[in-house]
């Protein structure tokens, strides 16, 4: 599990894990980016190992389960939101990356994660990169498959100002993936 989120901890944020219960079966563990309540939401875990991004950074990549290497990289949250880290998970041959809440990547981290098979990255702005700097970004990182996340869902997330479609109408050249909030899907 990847940042696990505690539902209704800011106004505008009604996504609950237990509205997802799925979601939760055969967990093994949970590697979180930074600590914030929409990122480490660790209670329904309690026994679970825990990957802490930000104490991690710059430790170089490590065994977390059997058969996940996991690393994390500096990246900038923004003026006064605190640390943050970027993951980097191998596994089964690929490599994943999850950005957590970027607003601004560090280069020696971009060169770090370059080339990556999944690419989750924040697309709803504020907070965060917003759906153009997103594009170039992602473009800029080459990855094989790009994952949208931490936008505006209506009705749920009403956070940050940008929904998925602001982040779909210009991603000429990316390979785009959406997971549906409470899906499972198989990567290719």
């Amino acid at each position: 599990m990847l940042d696990p989120y505690e539902g209704g901890a800011f106004p505008g944020f009604d996504f609950r894990l237990s509205d997802y219960p799925k979601l939760l079966e055969g967990v093994e563990g949970v590697a979180i980016t930074h600590h914030h309540a929409d990122h480490d939401f660790l209670k329904p875990f309690p026994r679970l190992p825990v990957f802490d991004g930000v104490a991690m950074i710059g430790k170089g990549e490590k065994e977390f389960l059997p058969g996940f290497q996991v690393a994390a990289y500096k990246t900038d949250h923004g003026p006064g939101r605190g640390a943050c880290s970027v993951i980097s998970v191998r596994a089964e041959g690929k490599k994943l990356i999850h950005l957590g809440d970027t607003f601004r990547l560090p280069e020696e981290t971009a060169s770090a994660i370059r080339g990556a098979d999944y690419l989750l990255i924040p697309v709803g702005g504020l907070y965060t990169v917003g759906p153009s700097e997103a594009r170039d970004l992602a473009l800029s990182l080459s990855p094989r498959f790009v994952i949208p996340m931490h936008y505006a869902v209506r009705g749920k997330s009403t956070l940050v100002p940008h929904g998925l479609d602001d982040f779909l109408s210009n991603v000429d050249g990316l390979n785009v993936l959406v997971l549906n909030p409470g899906s499972i899907r198989e990567l290719p």
